[in-house]
């Protein structure tokens, strides 16, 4: 038994010997015969691709391979197999590294030429001399950008300002061949081809573009969109001017730095135009022109064309038409030799300087208008004050400079017998003066006042002997007057140095149902003490685009006076001007400006306000006129 275990053991010992020695002189693939050798592939583990955010492209890595001349990538939007034919045109797919000019010798390999949004297949072959090894394929697959982002971000270099051109860049080298150009709003597209220097470069300029106009600019190679910017071609911003208005004309003026060769005059609400009217050669010259045919009381932008480019713009309202339906049109000295005799709706017209005594408005009139004619307005120097002799539909002052020779009020009616529904002043400055509306009875409960386009100055000029300042409006004496409407819209009020100048500017009766509207307003250097409101009790205040600068307002007389109602928004305070007595439905936002960092004044006549160099533009609120 024990020889039996002994001779199996020499059998089994001798047999792995043989196999030993065979498996120790057999030659492998690479060794035994050069015809049939191959190289090894590539570690199917250490393949990895990494996909870029902007720009269709992979850049793969693997682990280098002994011996190896070069290597090839083939990827593929499809499955591969070992049966798949390399470069397959069924199968979709691309082959790197096969071209001579172009092998790929060692990892990473960056692949530019993707498609957008594609999920793909990846394998790579190890190629020595004539031989190659098998293919080894990316445990997964790779997906390349949804959308190509190739445009960069033009910069503030990239659009000169008033050129009508942007240079778009990006990386130098990906194969583009276009654009395509659309105005925002617009279906028009623009074709522009990129040059091969431009390619090389990554930039090329799109010129021929509007100033102040939005395009979206794509990128294409052929069909494939490789990436889009939206910019705004910014345009040269020359100072422009508007003088002369009437109700149908202006002149447009503009800078001598630019040569402005178009003009367009549209209203305000229809939008910016394309082109403009081509100017005559006296008006560039001149660099201005006259602008005709226009509506009476609209607002109108001119636009100032440089080389198919808008270069300035501005904004502006032509003044009221001369109205035609009035009984009677008289001039001021007409109208005066039969003053008491007057009846029905009365025009009259002031086209120069005059001194005018205290009128009280005949009983049988039912609507007057004192128009001032002219681009300049005519002075009218009252001595006495006016009143209301019947119940009147309206009166309205119009283009007057109305001013006070003493201690006057300008409208101060005192009578049950008389009265006005609506009562205007339009485009008129006011000034001198110790009050503007004082209404102590009335002959109807309810009256509209409606002060539009206007410079008030100088409230309360007086001596100490008088009895107060009335202010702009003063109602409270008329407990007949139960329903007030009161407005003021694009307004300058400018108060008075004098000590005796700071009543209320704007008081009710305190059992008045009132509506105040105050829009696009500015209350210059006001001065402490002076209050703006005084019982508001019953009213509801709109109050909007409105600045307060000087130094200091008291904004309601006493804190209990507020309105039923607030209806606020962009209501500013110079950082001089300390308000007081306001309210929490009331927001107002301080300018980190005093009064005379927003506003320089200049002139000798009148009130002419401008907006300093370094003021922002969302601080230029209040009244539109100092916003040129």
């Amino acid at each position: 038994m024990k020889n039996i275990k002994n001779i199996l053991g020499t059998g089994a010992f001798m047999l792995l010997a043989s196999l030993a020695v065979s498996s120790c002189t057999e030659k492998s693939d690479w060794d035994i015969d050069s015809s049939y050798s191959r190289p090894f592939g590539t570690d199917e583990n250490g393949i990895g691709v990494e996909t870029d955010n902007k720009v269709a492209r992979a850049t793969v890595t693997w682990s280098s391979t002994p011996s190896t001349d070069y290597y090839l990538i083939e990827i593929s939007p499809n499955e591969m197999t070992d049966e798949t034919p390399m470069g397959s045109d069924e199968n979709d797919s691309q082959v790197y590294g096969n071209d001579p000019a172009n092998r790929i010798t060692k990892s990473p390999y960056t692949i530019d030429d993707l498609t957008a949004n594609t999920t793909y297949y990846l394998r790579i072959k190890s190629v020595s001399g004539e031989k190659e090894s098998r293919w080894v394929n990316y445990k997964k697959t790779f997906s390349s950008v949804k959308e190509e982002a190739i445009l960069n971000i033009p910069s503030s270099e990239d659009l000169p300002q008033g050129q009508g051109k942007v240079r778009m860049s990006w990386e130098a080298g990906l194969a583009v061949d276009h654009f395509e150009i659309v105005a925002t709003g617009s279906t028009d597209v623009t074709s522009r081809d990129i040059s091969s220097a431009e390619v090389a470069a990554g930039e090329a300029w799109v010129e021929n573009l509007k100033s102040f106009t939005e395009y979206t600019i794509s990128i294409y190679n052929g069909n494939t969109l490789r990436g889009s910017q939206t910019v705004t071609i910014p345009g040269l911003e020359i100072e422009s001017t508007i003088s002369d208005i009437t109700a149908n004309s202006a002149v447009f003026s503009w800078e001598e730095t630019v040569d402005v060769d178009e003009y367009a005059c549209v209203p305000s609400t229809e939008g910016v135009p394309e082109s403009g009217t081509k100017l005559s050669a006296e008006d560039i010259a001149a660099h201005k022109v006259t602008i005709t045919d226009l509506a009476s009381s609209t607002e109108y932008t001119a636009y100032a064309f440089a080389n198919g480019s808008i270069c300035s713009r501005i904004t502006f309202t032509t003044k009221k038409g001369k109205p035609t339906d009035y009984d009677e049109s008289l001039t001021l000295s007409e109208a005066e030799s039969k003053w008491s005799t007057l009846s029905g709706s009365i025009l009259i017209t002031i086209d120069s300087d005059i001194t005018f005594g205290e009128k009280t408005i005949p009983t049988n009139v039912t609507k007057i208008l004192f128009w001032g004619e002219g681009e300049t307005q005519p002075t009218l120097t009252y001595t006495g004050e006016f009143n209301f002799g019947g119940q009147l539909q309206e009166v309205e002052f119009y283009n007057l400079n109305i001013t006070s020779t003493g201690n006057n009020i300008l409208i101060n009616h005192n009578s049950n017998a008389g009265s006005t529904d609506v009562l205007k002043f339009t485009s008129c400055t006011l000034k001198n003066q110790r009050g503007l509306i004082r209404m102590r009875s009335n002959a109807k409960p309810a009256m509209e006042i409606q002060i539009d386009d206007c410079i008030i100055e100088d409230l309360g000029y007086y001596t100490a002997s008088g009895s107060g300042i009335y202010g702009i409006i003063d109602t409270s004496g008329s407990s007949a007057l139960t329903t007030v409407t009161f407005s003021m819209t694009r307004t300058t009020f400018s108060p008075s140095s004098n000590a005796y100048a700071t009543g209320p500017l704007i008081r009710f009766l305190k059992t008045q149902t009132v509506t105040t509207t105050i829009e696009q307003c500015t209350f210059y250097k006001c001065v402490s003490g002076q209050t703006l409101f005084r019982e508001l009790n019953l009213a509801t205040l709109k109050i909007s685009n409105v600045l307060f600068s000087g130094s200091g307002l008291k904004i309601l007389n006493k804190a209990d006076e507020k309105p039923a109602t607030t209806v606020g928004s962009n209501v500013y305070v110079s950082s001089d001007c300390k308000l007081s007595n306001t309210w929490d439905n009331l927001t107002i936002n301080e300018i980190p400006m005093s009064t005379d960092q927003i506003f320089t004044s200049t002139g000798t006549e009148g009130l002419n306000l401008i907006y300093g160099a370094d003021v922002p533009e969302q601080y230029k609120i209040g009244d539109p006129r100092w916003n040129k």
